[in-house]
């Protein structure tokens, strides 16, 4: 499992992720999106597009933070794997257990997910949604439920590359 980032070493990697300018920002993005594209088009299509009839500016908030993960991951861990050397078997694995643990939390108490990934990290993001202006308790639900996920999901990702260190694609 990864390093849980906490305290200065966190601080740290968000400062990072805040302090790209659009060029620096785009190249996090595209090179994501080379080394990930189905991961990529989950995060920056259709988790925001059931967002949107919600509340806009809370979609384009996600698609903001999901950048801030991504940046913060690439800060703390490295370059985001490429999908070429951990398949896309661990993204349907953890997206089916995830679902489970919703369906599981839908019946009980909220505690009940396991949320022992990045813990200060996804109540950093919580906190940012939590401050957008938002009429839509639904929205601020959903949005959270889905940062929570995308979390999770990368965390799994980079323990699925560390898991087969002798393969490098650059």
């Amino acid at each position: 499992m990864m390093q849980a980032l906490s305290d200065q070493p966190l601080f740290a990697a968000l400062q990072y992720a805040r302090n790209q300018d659009e060029q620096a920002g785009r190249a996090i993005i595209e090179r994501f999106q080379t080394r990930q594209p189905a991961f990529a088009q989950t995060l920056f299509s259709v988790f925001p597009s059931t967002m949107v009839d919600l509340d806009q500016a809370m979609a384009h908030l996600f698609m903001d933070l999901c950048f801030d993960v991504i940046a913060v991951y690439e800060h703390a861990f490295g370059k985001v794997p490429d999908q070429r050397i951990v398949g896309n078997r661990w993204f349907e694995e953890r997206a089916e257990h995830l679902d489970q643990e919703m369906k599981l939390a839908a019946k009980t108490p909220a505690d009940a997910i396991d949320q022992d990934r990045q813990t200060d990290l996804v109540n950093f993001l919580h906190a940012a949604i939590d401050q957008q202006p938002c009429r839509s308790t639904d929205a601020v639900r959903l949005a959270k439920t889905m940062i929570f996920t995308t979390v999770q999901l990368i965390d799994v990702l980079y323990d699925a590359a560390n898991s087969k260190p002798d393969q490098a694609i650059h």
